[in-house]
């Protein structure tokens, strides 16, 4: 085996290795430790030449490889699970129950780890798996009633989610006749089955749970406010990247001209990038902000891949372009979620120098700045083609409008939210922020991988051309992020509606009819009992796994319906 395949083995097998080490209890209190070495045969990897690994004996055939758009996932990925470990260090240094903590880390980083390097369906569906429910004890370590109201909607979300994926990665494997599980082949396929729009609808929506699209985002602005900083840093910087990589995986890109999923995909995202700006300058915590700041974000990188289904041709330039702006938002967003926390541990910094890094990262995110300024630049030119919408980069170029809304907000309330007794703030906290803002700032320099970028001061025209919007929603963003609208919407907005739509149903029914009675013999009596009689939250948790499990059983008989007929 060369090197390359040795760190394609590990890559998912040392942070697993950790994890299940440091389980004895001599070593319990090298876990967190154990995350900042977990992460680096994956971030070498990123740098080595492309290579494929065929692990026979593993589950059905298993294949693990590099590409260079998944060499750019895994240089992001393995940087913001490095450093965000580093600042976790700090951060969670009198938590009693950081050992738990560390372990559920370790084994998400696997599945995240793991995805990425996935050539075939059966482990990347595994990795994927493992990622999502391990992150679920990280969403809920603070164990409030908060966290635990944000792990059963993220629990709710990510099951019907799967519940997609298998059928659009089952439906995909039939596209092929089942002669190959590997990813290239079932999306080259997919191109070619009658049954393509059902596929690719269970696909992008499947993965869409992860990538926060509308009406599947829920558990995003509830998971991030409650999990703790390291976590949402990774959720919002890694993790949702997750859903973006599998669309580009298994989506027929560059085998499918559909104009009209084209449009649906570019109305999508640009409802999003629209949507969840509007909705995020009404929230009051910072996390919140970033949490619909990050749909917004993955609204544009939606529209892109939209794109590809009108112009297939567009795909290998598009595609590298892609990764390099989820690059540069991840590594972004990362910082800006890693610096929430000094609001409240600041005392040791000079006031300036936090400033300034908070700052930055949030001019990076509006395209005036390093990394975002590039790949803001980058992505219009690639769409600025006459087969597009005319209507599409200009557009674009307003979701600047919503980006710089939501950063000013987000600076607002840190600053009005700041601690007037700041607690000492930990050097590994402050080194894992100053090495996530470093990472995002040099990006276009060190980290574009084969993609030219042409320095900014050579392109003075082009980068002005960012400046207008900005500066124009700059007194509007100024007064929304000071002030905010005279209403709040809260965090979770339209799962906020159903719970209390549910909660008021439910108490009518009860107010209207008794416990009936119902034969001994009838099986699930007792439990009916049970359920009736327990409290509004318990009823409320109970009835929404039912809805859900009713949910999978109509769509198992309408996919049933449609393949049989």
């Amino acid at each position: 085996m060369t090197l390359t395949q040795w760190l394609l083995l590990f890559t998912p097998l040392l942070p697993l290795l950790l994890a299940l080490v440091c389980c004895l209890p001599r070593l319990q209190s090298w876990l967190g430790y154990a995350a900042l070495i977990a992460p680096l045969p994956a971030l070498l990897l990123s740098f080595m030449p492309v290579e494929q690994l065929n692990l026979s004996a593993l589950l059905l055939g298993s294949v693990w490889q590099t590409l260079p758009i998944s060499k750019t996932f895994l240089t992001f990925t393995s940087l913001l699970w490095l450093f965000s470990a580093l600042y976790g260090l700090g951060y969670l240094r009198k938590d009693p129950a950081a050992g738990r903590f560390w372990l559920l880390w370790l084994l998400t980083l696997t599945g995240n780890l793991g995805l990425l390097i996935s050539a075939d369906i059966i482990s990347f569906y595994s990795f994927f798996a493992l990622m999502t429910f391990a992150a679920y004890g990280l969403v809920i370590h603070q164990q409030d009633k908060a966290a635990m109201r944000a792990g059963r909607i993220y629990l709710i979300m990510a099951l019907m989610g799967e519940m997609l994926l298998l059928v659009g990665l089952f439906l995909g494997s039939a596209a092929t006749e089942h002669s190959s599980l590997l990813s290239q082949d079932i999306a080259a396929a997919i191109a070619e089955s009658p049954d393509a729009g059902l596929i690719v609808f269970c696909l992008f929506s499947g993965f869409g749970v992860k990538a926060g699209l509308p009406l599947l985002h829920f558990w995003l602005p509830l998971a991030h406010p409650v999990a703790p900083t390291p976590a949402s840093a990774i959720l919002s910087g890694a993790m949702i990247k997750a859903g973006l990589f599998a669309w580009i995986s298994l989506l027929p890109l560059g085998y499918m001209q559909e104009p009209i999923w084209g449009l649906i995909l570019i109305f999508v995202g640009l409802l999003a990038a629209f949507g969840a700006g509007l909705i995020g300058v009404m929230q009051a915590s910072p996390k919140a902000v970033l949490a619909y700041s990050s749909i917004s974000q993955m609204g544009i990188m939606t529209l892109s891949l939209g794109c590809l289904f009108i112009l297939p041709d567009l795909t290998t330039m598009l595609l590298p372009v892609l990764a390099f702006y989820a690059l540069h938002h991840a590594l972004t967003k990362g910082a800006l979620f890693l610096s929430v926390s000094f609001k409240d541990a600041y005392q040791g910094i000079p006031v300036f120098l936090l400033g300034l890094g908070m700052l930055l990262p949030a001019l990076s995110l509006v395209g005036l700045f390093a990394s975002g300024a590039q790949a803001k630049l980058l992505l219009k030119a690639q769409l600025h083609q006459d087969g597009l919408p005319g209507w599409l980069i200009p557009g674009l170029t307003l979701s600047a409008v919503a980006t710089t809304g939501l950063m000013l907000r987000f600076l607002w309330l840190l600053w009005q939210q700041r601690s007037h007794q700041p607690e000492y703030a930990d050097k590994r906290m402050q080194l894992g922020f100053a090495a996530t803002l470093i990472a995002s700032a040099l990006a276009p320099q060190l980290l574009a991988g084969p993609l030219h970028i042409t320095p900014l001061y050579q392109q003075p025209d082009a980068y002005v051309g960012l400046l207008w919007v900005p500066a124009i929603t700059l007194a509007i963003g100024w007064l929304i992020s000071r002030n905010g609208p005279a209403w709040r919407l809260p965090q979770g907005d339209l799962v906020v509606v159903l719970e209390r739509g549910i909660a008021a149903l439910w108490q009518k029914l009860k107010q209207l009819n008794q416990v009936p009675v119902l034969p001994t013999w009838l099986p699930g009596v007792e439990s009916l009992k049970t359920l009736y009689n327990l409290p509004l939250p318990e009823q409320l948790a109970k009835s929404q796994i039912a809805w859900l499990f009713g949910v999978v059983i109509v769509v198992a008989t309408l996919i049933m319906a449609v393949t049989q007929g």
